[in-house]
């Protein structure tokens, strides 16, 4: 079955979708404010306008119709039922929402429900920078971390389908006792020391004088060479590159790909993070390809693109 489908990528600040067609080419988006503070009738009510926004462009006589359409969202998904099994807050009251059958009922066509991590780690293996890869570990590394692990181009998912939640290995630096809550809830976690916010946080602690930080004054500071500043992503980096190497010790992945908004930091992040991953990894999977994201901020809508048209029912090979 060849035809358009619709990507959409739900996030805690915005919502963004596109029309995509057989050879994964956007050909339309549309992007939206996230309610995610409102409840899930309000993210429902968002998405199925984005999504019906983007059919009135496939009714186009250039545009044919979608087939379908695809999520990639936070939380922990079981992609058969198109249900958020469970979910931290970013999204205000997301755990338990049959989104699946939401959307379907909304839109009137097949919905297919994935992690945005693993529609990421989909859309690296298939046209990004894990393509060609027999196996592969994806890590998106932003406002919180998350992971994906590709074999033979399927997610591996694990028993109950949070496999790839590798922001919420404990690593214990500096002691529990000292380490920042993690959005789950528990101390000590990898995202509690190593996404956006926590490196933010310990740059403000360190060098303004506790004053709220964003990442990208972070970033500016490294670029212009204050220690502070370089000190904090360079033990970041260094923290998520030890996780990794331990992973890669269990995966023997053939290649890892870092994406989401930290790697932007550049290299005062990722050359700690590969020396790190390699310092830690056995003498076999030290050799893995680290590589940075080819598809960047479109990553989370091509990977949903893609497991919205392995969901059709004629599809051969889903991968799924």
């Amino acid at each position: 079955m060849t035809g358009p489908v619709v990507g959409l990528d739900i996030g805690g600040s915005k919502l963004a979708a596109a029309l995509i067609d057989d050879a994964g080419t956007i050909l339309a988006r549309e992007q939206a404010v996230s309610p995610a503070f409102e409840g899930p009738e309000a993210m429902i009510a968002a998405i199925g306008a984005l999504v019906h926004g983007l059919v009135e462009t496939g009714q186009r006589p250039d545009h044919p119709a979608p087939l379908a359409v695809g999520v990639a969202t936070a939380g922990v998904v079981d992609p058969d039922e198109g249900l958020i099994r469970s979910a931290v807050d970013t999204i205000t009251g997301w755990a338990g929402v049959p989104l699946g059958r939401r959307l379907e009922e909304l839109t009137g066509l097949p919905v297919a429900v994935e992690n945005d991590v693993n529609a990421m780690g989909l859309a690296e293996t298939c046209v990004g920078a894990a393509q060609g890869a027999r196996s592969a570990l994806v890590v998106a590394v932003g406002t919180g971390i998350g992971g994906a692990l590709l074999l033979d181009g399927r997610l591996w998912r694990g028993r109950t389908g949070s496999a790839g939640e590798i922001g919420h290995i404990p690593v214990d630096v500096g002691g529990r006792e000292n380490a920042l809550p993690c959005n789950c809830g528990r101390a000590g976690h990898l995202e509690a020391i190593a996404a956006g916010p926590a490196i933010a946080a310990r740059y403000a602690a360190l060098a303004a004088n506790g004053r709220t930080c964003r990442l990208e004054e972070v970033g500016r500071a490294c670029a212009e060479g204050h220690e502070a500043a370089i000190g904090v992503v360079g033990h970041a980096g260094s923290v998520l590159g030890r996780a990794l190497g331990g992973l890669c010790n269990v995966a023997d992945p053939e290649v890892v790909v870092l994406g989401g908004g930290v790697i932007t930091l550049g290299r005062p992040f990722v050359d700690p993070l590969i020396s790190a991953l390699r310092a830690e990894a056995l003498p076999g999977p030290s050799t893995v390809a680290v590589r940075v994201s080819k598809l960047g901020a479109d990553a989370g809508i091509l990977g949903a693109g893609i497991a919205a048209r392995r969901a059709l029912p004629d599809t051969c090979g889903s991968g799924r």
